[in-house]
């Protein structure tokens, strides 16, 4: 019971003492499930350019990291955002290494009342070294992430 408690307590704690959720955020950090598991971090530059980091299990099969370069334009929705970006990606498993160029195309959201941000996207990945067989791979993905900064 004490766990629960402490627990509930440690959320609405997240919640509420965040800063003004009016805004759009500065860097927010959290997971992506898609064709694998990952963890991701985005910290804008501007209002509109943006840097990703992704570390974790690509194609269920490959662990790696990608760092994605990315534009955001206002879908004119609310607090909805569209976004492409492109970046290299390098993968490890057991056979083999794999280089390549991962872009990413999807939809935004952040919550007005709460320090979340949910997205849905596309990542094609084409490989440029590594794994002959899989030239060209690609996942749709659903992240959710607590923000952490805002302007």
């Amino acid at each position: 019971m004490k766990k629960t408690l402490f627990l509930f307590l440690t959320l609405m704690n997240l919640i509420w003492i965040a800063p003004v959720y009016g805004q759009m955020y500065r860097s927010a950090a959290g997971l992506r499930g898609g064709t694998g598991a990952t963890v991701s971090y985005k910290h804008f530059l501007g209002r509109s350019v943006a840097f990703e980091g992704i570390l974790g299990s690509f194609d269920y099969d490959y662990f790696g990291a990608s760092i994605l370069f990315e534009k955001h334009t206002d879908a004119n929705l609310g607090r909805l955002q569209w976004y492409w970006g492109v970046g290299p990606y390098l993968t490890f498993s057991r056979a083999f290494t794999a280089f390549g160029a991962q872009g990413a195309v999807g939809a935004e959201y952040s919550f007005e009342a709460l320090p979340i941000d949910i997205s849905l996207d596309w990542t094609p990945r084409l490989r440029i070294s590594g794994a002959p067989s899989k030239l060209f791979t690609r996942s749709v993905g659903v992240g959710i992430r607590y923000i952490i900064d805002y302007y």
